[in-house]
């Protein structure tokens, strides 16, 4: 299977790589894996600096719909003219921008848009601590502003690459932008009715500050088609041989689901790229 591969924010797609280096030992040397970098700069994620050279990249600056769209076209046209992709692997902000990708879909399936694809993206996902998820449009989904700013203080802090250890006491830089206006938009479970229908496996840290993003992601995808694992630790990889052989284990389960469901996506090569 062919993987393309959105890191997390403050990082880029070489550090993505890197980090996830002991997941390409222990699965199947058929799978491929892109790794694409996002196209905003931004500030390095916490403890990112002192062990990688930059650039730090985002997929986007800001939360609205009119800052959203233009990413979900970019990996649009990345899907067009590098794909097509098997599945996505996605981590933190990655992760949360493949999910509002793949939300958007099933979106459109339901409500049989005929402008639109209703043949799914990729066959398999992977999120790994994602974040909050943000809506190209102010027609699919919900209003969150009032939610995102009574959560500022720790998104402002992961923003300027504080960890959570670090929340309580973060004093905003120079840089610091509060988040100002009424129109971001999510996909709260509890009034998104859709769901990602396709397999996928969530893993997350079980002390990550963000633990609730990961938590409403898995409400979103079918129940039938989803597994789980959560893993000692933050907003991070996972850090033991076990939690890697457990996460590889999982991977090649949902991988397999995928390619039962759909035979065509059993191709690929023994090198990552």
């Amino acid at each position: 299977m062919r993987f393309l591969c959105l890191h997390g924010r403050g990082t880029n797609s070489d550090i993505f790589e890197s980090q996830l280096a002991p997941l390409f030992s222990r699965v199947s040397p058929h799978h491929t894996f892109d790794f694409v970098d996002a196209p905003f700069d931004c500030v390095a994620a916490h403890g990112i600096s002192q062990l990688y050279q930059p650039p730090y990249l985002t997929w986007h600056t800001q939360y609205e719909p009119q800052h959203v769209e233009p990413v979900h076209d970019f990996l649009r046209t990345v899907i067009e003219e590098d794909g097509p992709y098997d599945g996505v692997i996605g981590f933190s902000q990655g992760a949360a921008l493949a999910a509002s990708f793949l939300l958007c879909h099933e979106h459109y399936a339901q409500i049989r848009d005929p402008g639109r694809r209703h043949k799914p993206p990729f066959k398999v996902a992977i999120f790994i601590n994602s974040v909050m998820t943000f809506s190209p449009s102010e027609h699919i989904g919900s209003n969150i502003s009032q939610h995102i700013k009574s959560q500022e203080e720790k998104h402002m802090a992961f923003i300027e690459g504080v960890d959570s250890l670090g929340a309580e006491d973060f004093t905003p830089t120079e840089t610091y932008t509060t988040i100002d206006g009424d129109s971001i938009y999510g996909f709260p479970k509890d009034t998104f009715a859709p769901r990602i229908s396709i397999p996928t496996l969530h893993l997350y840290g079980t002390e990550d500050q963000f633990l609730e993003h990961s938590e409403e992601l898995v409400g979103l995808c079918r129940g039938d088609r989803t597994e789980v694992l959560p893993v000692r630790g933050g907003h991070e990889l996972p850090r033991t041989n076990p939690a890697w052989d457990k996460f590889a284990a999982l991977f090649e389960m949902v991988a397999m689901t995928a390619a039962l469901m759909d035979p065509s996506s059993r191709r690929g090569s023994a090198t990552t790229s």
